[in-house]
């Protein structure tokens, strides 16, 4: 049997003993324990309340005398308060008492004093009543008559029903004592037959382990550590907790021999190391004293060729120039037999001795063919199996490289000796080389001071000719020296005149931005007002009134046209005027014309032609399409305005990019050029005159009976326009019989800087545009769209809001306006049904900017509202501004009719 078997069964028996009397002491304490509770919780309890009543009958005993003394008011209400809370709290005491486990017996005690209780409690009352009547006689007569009797009678109940519970609390504790004593007697019984049975148990256990213990004892007692290669071993007869024991000695003495081992095999290994250190140190006593690079070579491969076991050994030195390596050469070789074993100098980056310089790695390689290296005695020649090369290193940079080759397999563990010994033979001949330069230098350093002695003397004899300069030079440095004082006076000077010019500009700009504003502003009201009478929805116009109308039409268009040549004007001579890249065709660019100029020509009585080289009507343009149309546009103004009679002929076609570069140097452009000829038969040039004309404000005419009006701006914008794009504009003209202008303009084939499309009607085009081209819609679907709908309008000049107000009406909208922000504000937050904002941007209290950031700012219904910027500023920036600002659009002043309904239909559809 097992030890842990003879275990489990001894205390095994030991347990079920402990069990059975943990059980059998369970029940004879749980019976103590119901004993106990009945005494505590029935029988004392009883007690407790029986004598609580008892007391509280005293109490009403008292206060009834004490109130038979006192019989006025406040007397029997001050004790009768008492009474009533002594019967309270009887009542309390009864409910508990009846709540108690209670013997027949008790129970008819129970009943006798309920009885009397309550016809002392009816005595008590009717007492109570009489002394509040003030009957003092029958107050007196209820107690002595019913009262004292009752209560008499009640206390002697009380008194028997507490002897009862006392009677029955007394004979529960003698009850609870028997047992009490059964209970010791019996556990201690118990007590001595556990302690027997464990004794017995114990006894068997010990006498059936102790035999095994003391086999295993005795063969240990025989182990000695003189010698711990040999250890006696246990002879396992039983499988059991003493058989484990001997199989784990024996386990432990056959690691204690592994151990024994294990330190002769390390000593041997320390050994092996102190021979390495010493031979280490060897070779750094021979390498010390060697001065030349060849020598030390020879010593370093004599001495490591036979302590690695290798038959061969050649050592190569980096030859670097600058830090960079330019080639390998051999310093010594081992076992060199006339053949010159190793080559005389390797090239950078080619072959393995490169390989491992540049790499600064050891490189093994096994079974190398034969016809790689073979090593010779007197007997005959082998051919070694393999090759070992090592980095020389110094400073973490491959100075030279070792190669070694073996008729058997290097030994790893004189690997990382090798590389000690590289280590080493790297700081000698780091030095050894650093000497060969140091001697070097200072033969070369014995020369140049020789020669230094001899240009001394011819140096004397120049500082006495450098002398003489010196005092020529020093005059001509005063004189430079005044002449840059004088540059600085001239360069503060110019920069006074810069700042004044920047500051020039600015003015300019800012003045021409503001007369934009007041231009615009009253344009915007006149044009409206014009276009709406044109119209003529009433009929109540005449003819000749019709034409009045539309000649006012016609001159506030062409003060709006005078307007942007000067801003167009402005921003070219700013360097403001930005390019879009856009297509068009031939084709388009001549229907342009067509549509803008062809009934001018005919109302002149001019013949109009378009000439479009065949072939070419369908090609794509790149370039910035409006600028171009601009230019084109002035220069058919032109041509029209200055011809009486005849023909305006516009020439278009594209000349394929030359494969030459052009006869004035620069490049040819890359996608060709597009040429466009306005030809007139009109008045013509005269020859001194051509040059002004291009001037901003000239004409040919510029006397004050001139005959052609206009502002002499339109070729001046062409020709810089023209020079934007990168082109050339040319005038071929005869005095009286007409003239040609022809562009030339590079078309754009790839992304350029100034080709992005960043400009600004490009950025900020407005969806109008888009609208108006697209659908074509008449006054009755305007009308339809943009009936019944609420416009804001906001506008501090009331001539604006009369203009718009009619045009919107008449689409049978319902406008509401505000002169600045503010009012706006105060008109959205009445007005929840607005369906869009028209906005001004220059008001007083609150501009529009401001304005429109507060509406979007708002968490009012009203800040996802479309709102279109109304500004008289023609600027880039201003229109920036207003979309920055949270505008959906813009239209500037003044106001196109058919861009301001496309522009609601578009956001109101929206």
């Amino acid at each position: 049997m097992r030890f842990k078997t003879k275990l489990y069964a001894g205390f095994g028996i030991v347990l079920a003993m402990l069990l059975l009397l943990s059980g059998l002491g369970s029940v004879l304490l749980g019976d103590m324990n119901g004993t106990m509770k009945r005494i505590v919780n029935d029988n004392f309890v009883g007690v407790k309340l029986v004598t609580s009543i008892r007391g509280e009958v005293n109490t009403i005993g008292r206060e009834l005398n004490a109130l038979l003394l006192n019989l006025d008011t406040a007397g029997i209400q001050s004790h009768k308060q008492p009474i009533l809370e002594s019967r309270s709290r009887i009542e309390r005491y009864w409910e508990q008492l009846l709540s108690l486990s209670t013997a027949p017996g008790d129970t008819e005690a129970l009943a006798r004093l309920s009885a009397y209780y309550v016809e002392y409690s009816r005595g008590v009352d009717r007492l109570i009543q009489l002394a509040e009547d003030g009957n003092r006689s029958g107050a007196l007569t209820a107690y002595y008559d019913s009262v004292q009797p009752t209560s008499t009678a009640l206390f002697e109940t009380i008194r028997t029903f507490s002897a009862v519970y006392e009677d029955d609390m007394e004979k529960a504790i003698a009850s609870y004592e028997s047992v009490y004593r059964s209970t010791l007697y019996m556990l201690t019984g118990f007590v001595v037959l556990l302690v027997a049975i464990s004794a017995s148990v114990a006894g068997w256990v010990l006498r059936s382990v102790g035999g095994s213990l003391g086999e295993v004892a005795n063969v240990m007692k025989g182990v000695t550590f003189d010698d711990t290669s040999r250890l006696p071993r246990i002879e396992v007869r039983v499988d059991d907790e003493i058989g484990n024991i001997a199989r784990a000695y024996n386990q432990m003495a056959a690691a204690l021999e592994k151990h024994a081992l294990d330190v002769l095999h390390y000593q041997a290994k320390l050994e092996d190391y102190a021979r390495h250190k010493a031979r280490l140190a060897d070779m750094s006593a021979k390498l010390q004293g060697v001065h030349d690079v060849y020598a030390l070579g020879s010593l370093f491969v004599n001495e490591i060729a036979p302590m690695a076991g290798a038959g061969y050994a050649v050592l190569y030195q980096v030859d670097s120039e600058d830090g960079v390596a330019s080639g390998m050469n051999k310093l010594a070789a081992y076992a060199d037999d006339g053949e010159d074993v190793g080559s005389g100098e390797a090239k950078p980056g080619v072959g393995l001795v490169a390989q491992c310089a540049r790499e600064n790695k050891r490189i093994l390689l096994d079974r190398v063919p034969g016809s790689h290296i073979r090593v010779r005695s007197g007997l005959g020649s082998s051919e070694p199996a393999h090759l070992l090369l090592l980095p020389v290193s110094f400073e973490g940079k491959a100075i030279a490289v070792l190669e070694l080759a073996s008729f058997s397999p290097f030994d790893p563990s004189k690997l990382d000796m090798l590389e000690e010994m590289n280590a080493l033979l790297g700081t000698a001949l780091d030095s050894v080389s650093a000497y060969a330069k140091i001697r070097k230098l200072l033969t070369e350093s014995q020369l140049f001071s020789e020669e230094l002695q001899a240009q001394s003397e011819e140096l004397q004899l120049q500082q006495e000719e450098l002398r003489a300069l010196n005092e020529q030079l020093e005059v001509q440095y005063k004189h430079a020296d005044r002449k840059n004082k004088e540059l600085e006076l001239v360069r503060q000077a110019l920069e006074e005149t810069n700042r004044r010019v920047v500051q020039s500009s600015r003015y300019k700009t800012e003045f021409l931005a503001n007369v934009s504003h007041e231009l615009r502003t009253p344009l915007n009201s006149l044009l409206l007002l014009a276009q709406l009478l044109a119209e003529n929805k009433e009929g109540n116009l005449t003819p000749k009134q019709k034409e009045y109308v539309r000649t006012i039409y016609g001159s506030g268009a062409d003060l709006l046209n005078r307007i942007n040549d000067i801003l167009d004007l402005s921003k070219i001579e700013a360097g403001k005027m930005e390019l879009v890249r856009e297509t068009v065709t031939p084709a388009g660019l001549a229907d342009f014309a067509k549509s803008r100029f062809w009934a001018l020509a005919s109302r002149k009585g001019l013949e109009f032609r378009i000439d479009v080289r065949a072939g070419e009507e369908n090609a794509v343009i790149e370039t910035d399409v409006r600028k171009l149309e601009q230019i084109v546009g002035n220069l058919l103004s032109n041509a029209i305005k200055f011809t009486e009679s005849g023909t305006v002929t516009l020439s278009i076609g594209i000349e394929p990019a030359s494969p030459e570069p052009p006869a004035g140097g620069g490049e040819s452009p890359r996608g060709g050029t597009l040429r466009v000829t306005v030809a007139d038969t009109g008045i013509g040039v005269p020859a001194e005159k051509r040059d002004a004309i291009f001037e901003p404000f000239r004409q040919a005419d510029g006397t004050t009976s001139r005959k052609y009006g206009g502002t002499g701006l339109g070729l001046s914008i062409s020709r810089e326009l023209v020079v934007l794009l990168g082109g050339t504009i040319a005038l071929e003209s005869e005095e009286g019989k007409g003239s040609a202008f022809t562009v030339a303009v590079p078309l754009m084939t790839g992304a350029t800087d100034e080709a992005e499309a960043i400009g600004t009607d490009a950025r900020y085009e407005s969806a109008a545009a888009a609208e108006t081209s697209r659908s074509g819609a008449d006054a009755a679907d305007a009308a339809e769209r943009l009936s019944g709908r609420k416009i804001l309008l906001v506008d501090d000049d009331m001539r604006n809001i009369f203009a718009l107000t009619g045009v919107l009406e008449s689409f049978g909208t319902n406008v509401i306006f505000a002169e600045n922000g503010l009012e706006a504000l105060e008109l959205l937050e009445r007005n929840t049904d607005t369906d869009l904002v028209l906005m001004d941007i220059m008001m007083p209290k609150m501009d529009g900017y401001e304005a429109i950031r507060t509406i979007r700012a708002s968490d009012a219904p009203y800040r996802q509202l479309p709102i279109i910027a109304l500004t008289a500023k023609a600027m880039k920036h201003d229109k920036e501004k207003c979309i920055e600002a949270g505008a959906n659009d813009y239209i500037s002043k003044p106001i196109q009719f058919d861009q301001l309904v496309s522009l609601l239909k578009v956001w109101l559809h929206r």
